[in-house]
């Protein structure tokens, strides 16, 4: 079994719309405290793959899921059923969906 990690900075720049509820509508980032991460761990076992991204984010589009699974096939040849992507939900990180 071959078993791999990686960790990306995802934080935006200052000034992004922010996600947000009540009455944090139509806010922006006016500094940042802590860095966003998008965070993977892949797995080959005797051919058969699996990678899980978690992403600190609110949530991601499924146009967006679906661009990343396209750019990915076409990089390493996973196939969509072998990855997943998930979110940590922040309320404090750029506005992703639509």
């Amino acid at each position: 079994m071959r078993v791999g990690f990686a960790k990306v900075d995802i934080t935006p720049r200052v000034g992004v719309p922010l996600c947000g509820f009540g009455p944090f509508l139509n806010r922006v980032s006016v500094g940042v405290r802590d860095r966003l991460w998008a965070r993977a761990v892949a797995f080959d076992c005797a051919g058969r793959r699996a990678v899980v991204v978690g992403c600190d984010l609110i949530g991601i589009a499924s146009e967006t899921t679906e661009a990343v699974r396209d750019r990915v096939r076409e990089a390493v040849g996973l196939e969509p059923a072998e990855g997943m992507i998930g979110c940590t939900h922040t309320h404090s990180g750029p506005d992703t969906r639509p």
